[in-house]
């Protein structure tokens, strides 16, 4: 006899199409956040990828996500690399977590010479008949911090 899973229970959410569907959605709740990391010199945020300078990169991670999201929303998860392929611009990847009440995102941040872009690679979402790519906008969305106008 299997027990039904408890109302906190999270599960993860699978499917290329979700994710892919998921990953436009999520690139554009976080863009103001990229858009401030993204102030930062690269030479400056690659040195401390190459040096394993971690904790350098959380806090820059902090300080960028601060103006926009609830504290610890946004946070780097102890793990990056840059990518130097021959005939391709410079990329950094660094290792993200997204996290509020009910969703969970686990995403690769990727900062290249041409572009940047998010790549999902699991979402964690309260137990229910399905994800619903809806609730997740309304989740990266109550995660914001409110702008009430001065």
């Amino acid at each position: 006899m299997t027990e039904a899973p408890s109302s906190t229970a999270r599960a993860p959410v699978a499917g290329p199409d979700v994710l892919a569907d998921a990953e436009r959605v999520f690139a554009t709740a976080i863009r103001d956040f990229i858009a401030e990391l993204c102030l930062l010199d690269g030479g400056i945020l690659i040195g401390w990828v190459q040096a394993a300078r971690h904790g350098n990169i959380a806090d820059l991670v902090a300080s960028s996500a601060e103006p926009f999201f609830k504290e610890a929303t946004i946070a780097y998860a102890d793990g990056a690399d840059v990518r130097f392929d021959w005939g391709r611009s410079l990329t950094v990847v660094l290792d993200m977590e997204f996290v509020t009440e009910p969703v969970t995102v686990f995403f690769k941040l990727i900062l290249d010479g041409v572009y940047v872009g998010v790549a999902i690679q699991r979402i964690l979402a309260d137990q229910g008949p399905g994800f619903c790519l809806d609730g997740f906008e309304s989740a990266l969305a109550e995660a914001r911090l409110d702008r009430a106008p001065a």
